[in-house]
């Protein structure tokens, strides 16, 4: 009876080990997946957010839609008026922002998600410390006097693989569909290949309908022939509240508008996070502006800049 007893013992003891290890292998191993970052803790301390001075803020980069947040930013935190602000922030773009990071020439990345070529090269979601501050949208774009109201979500993979080139096979006028798009390594062209496209080809464009900057794109569309058949995509905080043209609108996909109101519900469709970075040995004060950014007050300076937090702000 005392050996059934002792193997019984022992046997629980080498279960329990097996449980323990296994649990810790999974906590310290995340496995995130590209946009679906797990936030990596750090030992380094914080700072008190009174000794953000310019002088010592941490050197910011990202995307060009996150410029308006980095303004604010520092603003809120260094104290500095809007004119010194504009001056500090010299951001490279997205996926350009992740390399400057890498480089040890950026602290903190405020950045739409990386292209997959870039998530491979530097390990983004394995070795930067990621963490979700904010929800935008991949938007479709056309010019107003467009018939053409809503699409679905099969439509604008079809306008865009070249099944579908004339507007006239979506209920609009018979006119040949122009259908910009941006380059390999743009914010919105990871958004598109990411959300929309996935495992279907896009159409290889002439080098006039790929639009080098996401200005250059609003300014195509309105301007191509002055007519209603040109579309092209952008994220939605840039082409809402950055660069905007009186003559064009936004396409409901599926039914649905992109709105602040729909981002944050997640009821459009193409909705993705855009993310505050560091790298996973950053400095205090890049640690503390990240950490306040998830904070309450830090998520309402998101909402003040028309942005819309991850987090629900009271």
């Amino acid at each position: 009876m005392k050996k059934v007893l002792s193997a019984i013992l022992v046997l629980s003891a080498a279960l329990v080990l097996a449980l323990a290890l296994a649990s810790c292998g999974s906590a310290s191993s995340p496995s995130p997946t590209h946009g679906s970052p797990s936030p990596i803790p750090s030992p380094v301390p914080t700072v008190p957010l009174a000794s953000l001075t310019l002088a010592v803020f941490p050197v910011l980069d990202g995307s060009t839609a996150t410029i308006p947040l980095a303004i604010g930013l520092l603003k809120r935190l260094a104290g500095c008026t809007e004119a010194q602000a504009e001056e500090t922030v010299a951001f490279h773009t997205t996926d350009a922002s992740y390399q400057a990071l890498a480089d040890g020439k950026a602290d903190l990345l405020l950045v739409y998600p990386p292209a997959q070529p870039t998530v491979d090269k530097l390990d983004v979601f394995h070795g930067m410390d990621v963490r979700e501050i904010g929800l935008d949208a991949l938007v479709f774009i056309v010019n107003d006097d467009n018939p053409v109201k809503s699409l679905t979500s099969a439509q604008v993979r079809g306008i865009y693989s070249g099944a579908i080139t004339n507007w006239k096979q979506v209920g609009g006028l018979d006119l040949p569909i122009v259908a910009f798009q941006r380059p390999t390594l743009s914010g919105s062209q990871t958004l598109m290949l990411d959300l929309l496209m996935k495992d279907t080809a896009m159409t290889t464009p002439t080098k006039e309908l790929v639009a080098d900057s996401m200005d250059g794109l609003i300014e195509d569309i309105a301007a191509y022939n002055g007519s209603s058949n040109a579309i092209g995509y952008s994220v939605y905080y840039y082409a809402k509240n950055m660069y905007t043209k009186p003559d064009l609108r936004f396409v409901a996909v599926d039914g649905v508008l992109p709105s602040n109101d729909t981002i944050r519900r997640k009821a459009y469709g193409y909705t993705s996070p855009f993310y505050g970075v560091i790298p996973l040995h950053p400095t205090s004060q890049a640690k503390t502006v990240l950490e306040w950014l998830l904070s309450a007050n830090g998520q309402k300076l998101l909402s003040d800049c028309g942005y819309v937090p991850a987090l629900p702000v009271s």
